[in-house]
């Protein structure tokens, strides 16, 4: 290792454990503050980065528990998953994973079990918003596919879909905290279907009913109108099954959520 790898990695260890204490030595004392200040410096200033960082990628999570709960989480995230990427954009990720362990065994969480929810809503939000921009597949696409071959049709979702199903009325929490000002609101049960996406520059999210829930996903997994509509058939009238999933397949077309529609396994 060259000397120069060397004070870099002495300097990456110094700035990733703060609570150590270091010797200042190799640090030139020629400048205008002493050099336990000077390497102090770098280490708030990483970790103020990070705290900025995630607290823009979960505004309403700091929101929701506070200044002080949120800059200890925050402390005891950053130690606990340093970061590892060129672009913070992916260094929250882990934060809902981390939360439900905090949840679990801290008693300043007793009760908050939706938190976690929470978290990873706001982290599937910026997901959606920096998915890949792809081009869709339109009705008029639709409409230049033979009759006869829709049985076998399949579909690729745009890359910025997401799926989630929440136990708590998480997106209402969401949009209370975060308005301007926040308002009050109740975390309350209320299991349903989500899905999120991108439509051009708007991250949208809706919940959804049951049928759809179920046609989405069997569609996500690669399965075929025909199977889509086999999956409808569970749920309701056979002869009502034709008019909803072409209903179905209308709205998803129109919402921006179908990438591409193809007759074969790629």
């Amino acid at each position: 290792m060259t000397p120069l790898a060397k004070l870099q990695h002495r300097f990456q260890d110094c700035v990733l454990n703060t609570g150590s204490a270091v010797s200042t030595t190799w640090i030139s004392a020629s400048g205008r503050a002493a050099p336990g200040i000077q390497l102090s410096i770098y280490c708030h200033a990483y970790r103020a980065r990070l705290r900025e960082v995630l607290a823009n990628d979960y505004p309403a999570t700091h929101t929701a528990i506070g200044d002080d709960h949120f800059n200890a989480l925050v402390a005891d995230y950053i130690d606990a998953h340093p970061s590892h990427y060129f672009n913070l954009r992916d260094f929250g990720r882990d934060l809902p994973g981390y939360m439900a362990n905090r949840v679990q065994q801290d008693a300043d969480y007793r009760g908050m079990h939706w938190l976690v929810e929470l978290a990873e809503f706001e982290w599937t939000l910026g997901l959606a918003f920096n998915a890949a921009d792809v081009s869709l597949f339109s009705e008029q696409d639709m409409a230049e596919i033979p009759f006869e071959a829709w049985p076998e049709l399949r579909f690729i979702v745009h890359p910025s879909l997401h799926r989630l199903d929440f136990e708590w009325n998480t997106p209402e929490i969401w949009l209370a905290l975060t308005a301007d000002p926040p308002t009050p609101v109740s975390a309350v049960r209320s299991q349903a279907g989500w899905i999120i996406w991108r439509e051009q520059l708007v991250t949208r999210f809706r919940s959804m009913p049951v049928d759809e829930q179920q046609a989405l996903d069997k569609a996500c997994r690669g399965g075929s109108f025909f199977q889509i509509c086999e999956q409808l058939a569970t749920l309701m009238n056979e002869e009502e099954v034709p008019l909803r999933a072409a209903g179905l397949l209308k709205g998803w077309i129109a919402q921006g959520l179908i990438r591409k529609a193809y007759l074969r396994k790629l």
